[in-house]
């Protein structure tokens, strides 16, 4: 049966082997007698080394060599330290040498992550996890840059078992590719991701929620309990791709029919779709748009969160208004006097009927609705114990959106659907 998952193989390699050093960063202090024959202090960190007060980044190195007693370092440059370290020479030799080699795989990528394809950075991820320095703040960095640069929305870290974990990735609502890896790693690069967003990395036995900023693109961080550990799911926000409402790639007319029921109408209009299916990347260009135009339109938005920065509109996190639900915030919002407002996702009865009220006050009002389909949207409202006559007298239209595969890739679908009179209008 066919799932829709591209798998990617992938050789389990057990946690690094302990060679006896402890953990990064290492420090060699001479006794006074080795002092006073001139041995100096040194440091091994994830990126350099550190000897009598000057930094050898692992990227000048050309040679590491083991000496007798002690550990000569080449620079590119032509110059040379010594490393006096006892009877260890030959281990640290190899260590630097390994630390030398990881350190430049990882600056490699970082240099030119759009140079490497998903496949090659997945492999340097598996890799990664292994390395002897900073393992899993480095495969944390390429596993989101990989994410953000091949345009997957989604990161989800879900235990099979107690030995391994599945990590998949999500584009164009599907799911694209897999790989597992050892539960050893999957605990390590969650506490990672954890730290990062705010979490507590001790607590593993509740769901827990955060944030943060990676480079040019911001995560959100979902985590819940399992009984073979915890699963994650990463949510990546780049920049809004599309300036307008036309570079969705929607039918032939169908942008044209879109924006002018808007300028034309007051009340609520739901864009609705699955998962993945575009909802919020239309909502953002249609906001754009409305901005930009020579009417003035005040548009404000309340999220949870803010999934894109657009230029021209306010917009507002639901944990910036310090209100519980984005009905309660909806209420004061209103006092604001917007021209438009735009909801992020309903999710309860009492969400859409504040929109609904607010439609009949003379607010044109924009939200995302996940359902199948136009109608089934109207049912679910109905579902929500919604009163007949606000559904009847609120709502405007529904804006279905679906991904179909094609020959040339997934490529979008927009549904207009007018609801008047109690009955659903479609355009196709």
């Amino acid at each position: 049966m066919n799932t829709g998952e591209e798998r990617m193989t992938s050789d389990h390699q057990p946690p690094p082997v302990n060679d006896g050093f402890g953990l990064m960063p290492l420090t060699f202090r001479p006794g006074r007698l080795r002092r006073l024959l001139g041995h100096h202090a040194f440091s091994i960190d994830a990126e350099l080394i550190e000897v009598s007060g000057q930094k050898l980044y692992y990227s000048e190195v050309e040679t590491v060599v083991a000496e007798g007693n002690r550990v000569k370092v080449g620079l590119r440059d032509g110059h040379s330290f010594f490393l006096r370290c006892g009877h260890e020479s030959g281990p640290l030799a190899a260590l630097i040498r390994q630390l030398v080699e990881q350190a430049g795989e990882y600056n490699s990528y970082k240099s030119a992550p759009a140079a490497f394809g998903a496949d090659e950075s997945m492999q340097l991820f598996e890799r990664t996890l292994c390395f002897r320095a900073l393992p899993y703040v480095w495969a944390a960095d390429i596993l989101l840059t990989t994410a953000a640069v091949n345009h997957f929305s989604d990161i989800h870290l879900e235990p099979l078992d107690a030995a391994k974990a599945r990590l998949t990735f999500r584009a164009a609502g599907k799911i694209r590719r897999s790989l597992d890896i050892n539960m050893h790693h999957h605990q390590r690069l969650l506490a990672r991701l954890k730290y990062l967003a705010g979490c507590h990395s001790h607590i593993s036995d509740s769901a827990q929620e955060g944030a943060f900023r990676q480079a040019d693109f911001d995560v959100r961080l979902s985590t819940f309990p399992t009984d073979h550990g915890e699963r994650a799911a990463l949510r990546i926000i780049t920049a809004l791709a599309f300036p307008d409402v036309a570079s969705l790639g929607w039918q032939t007319g169908q942008t044209e029919a879109w924006l002018e029921k808007l300028r034309n109408n007051r009340g609520l209009f739901i864009i609705s779709g699955a998962v993945g299916s575009g909802k919020t990347t239309a909502m953002y260009a249609t906001l754009s748009e409305l901005a930009a135009s020579d009417r003035g339109l005040r548009v404000v938005t309340i999220e949870d969160p803010v999934e894109a920065k657009i230029s021209g509109i306010c917009q507002a996190s639901l944990d910036a208004t310090r209100e519980k639900d984005l009905a309660a915030a909806f209420k004061h919002l209103l006092r604001q006097d917007p021209d438009v407002i735009a909801l992020g996702e309903i999710r309860d009865s009492a969400c859409i009927k504040e929109a609904l009220q607010a439609a009949l006050s003379g607010h044109l009002i924009l939200a995302t609705f996940h359902a199948g389909s136009p109608a089934e949207a109207i049912d679910r409202i109905r579902q929500m114990g919604i009163e007949e006559y606000l559904v009847f007298s609120g709502l405007r239209g529904i804006l279905h959106l679906e991904l179909k595969n094609t020959d040339a890739g997934p490529q979008p679908r927009a549904e207009l659907a007018i609801y008047c009179g109690g009955r659903l209008m479609e355009s196709k």
